[in-house]
C-alpha cells in the first residue's frame, strides 16, 4: 500500500508539472519554469549531498589522536567482550558498568575466566555515541576511544548520514519502509575493531 501512495504522489506531481509548464509554452520564461520544477523536489537533496561530501572529508572516518602503549585491556561499547581476550591478545576486557560494577574477561594462563559484579579496572573505553539532527538533515554516529581518568579522547571513527531532501523525506513517510538515510560517507565505514586494535597497542 505504501508503494501505491508513493507512486500516486509522483504521478501527481508530474500531473501538475506538466500542466504549469504547458501554461507557459510560449513565454520567455518556458524555461525558468521548467528549471523551477525539477528543483522544487531535487534541488536540497542535491545540496544535501554536496554539502555531505564535505562533511565526510572533514569529519569524516578514523582520527587517531594519541596510540596507547602496553595496554593490558579495556572497556568494551557492549557484551561479548572475551572476544578481545581470546581473538585479540588483550589480557582482559570489561563490559559497561551497571550501578558501578562490571563483568570482565581475563586471561589466566591461557584459559578465560569471566568475573561477575567486580569492580572496573580499566583505564580506556570505547563508546558508541548515536547524535540526533546535525545540521538538520544529518545524523551522526561516532565510536570514541578515551581515557577513563580524564577523559581524553585518543581516538574517534565517525560515519555521517543525510536523511534526504523534502521530497525524499515525504515520500518515505508513505513507504513500507519508512523513513531513513539515504546516503553515507563513502569514504569511510565504522570499524570499532581497527579503532581499537589502532590506538590501544598491548
Amino acid at each position: 500500500m505504501g508503494g501505491l501512495a508513493v507512486l500516486f504522489f509522483i504521478a501527481l506531481y508530474l500531473v501538475i508539472a506538466f500542466k504549469v509548464v504547458g501554461k507557459f509554452k510560449a513565454s520567455r520564461y518556458k524555461w525558468m519554469v521548467v528549471a523551477l520544477v525539477v528543483l522544487i523536489p531535487s534541488g536540497d537533496a542535491v545540496v544535501g549531498r554536496i554539502y555531505l561530501k564535505y562533511l565526510c572529508a572533514k569529519e569524516g572516518g578514523l582520527k587517531v589522536y594519541r596510540v596507547a602503549e602496553h595496554v593490558e585491556g579495556f572497556m568494551g561499547n557492549g557484551t561479548h567482550n572475551d572476544y578481545w581476550v581470546k581473538e585479540r591478545g588483550y589480557q582482559f576486557a570489561e563490559d559497561r558498568p551497571v550501578s558501578g560494577m562490571t563483568t570482565r574477561y581475563s586471561n589466566k594462563n591461557g584459559q578465560i575466566i569471566r568475573e561477575d559484579n567486580v569492580l572496573p579496572n580499566s583505564r580506556y573505553k570505547l563508546s558508541l555515541l548515536n547524535f540526533g539532527q546535525v545540521k538538520h538533515f544529518y545524523m551522526r554516529q561516532q565510536y570514541v576511544l578515551e581515557t577513563m581518568n580524564s577523559g581524553e579522547i585518543l581516538a574517534t571513527d565517525n560515519q555521517i548520514y543525510f536523511n534526504g531532501g523534502w521530497a525524499e523525506k515525504f515520500l518515505a513517510a508513505f513507504s513500507d519502509a519508512g523513513g531513513g538515510s539515504v546516503a553515507r560517507c563513502d569514504n569511510s565505514r565504522l570499524d570499532y575493531e581497527n579503532l581499537v586494535t589502532s590506538v590501544l597497542k598491548h
